[in-house]
């Protein structure tokens, strides 16, 4: 699934999700999207990452949660209410 908001692809013929195109994407989604319906996609595009990568943007979610006044109670609600940081990533 491409996008005009700059979103990673989704599917098997499209190219990989990098680092660059999934931190992207879940910044749109901090600042614009219904946080709700973007999880499953904001996961997906996690799984998708090594494992380095997914780990650097989950520090850095949570490095937003602590210190960006803005998009604070965005990422807290991700991490925490979401559950993002309870997902189990090496499960299939």
């Amino acid at each position: 699934m491409s996008s005009e908001r700059g979103e990673p692809e989704a599917h098997g013929s499209a190219k990989p999700a990098t680092y660059e195109t999934v931190r992207a994407a879940i910044l749109v989604s901090l600042d614009y999207a219904n946080l709700d319906m973007e999880f499953p996609r904001i996961a997906h595009w996690l799984r998708q990452l090594p494992a380095a990568d997914r780990d650097r943007l989950l520090d850095e979610l949570e490095a937003i949660a602590a210190t960006d006044a803005i998009r604070r109670d965005d990422a807290t609600y991700l991490l925490n209410d979401l559950g993002l940081r309870r997902i189990h990533w090496e499960q299939p």
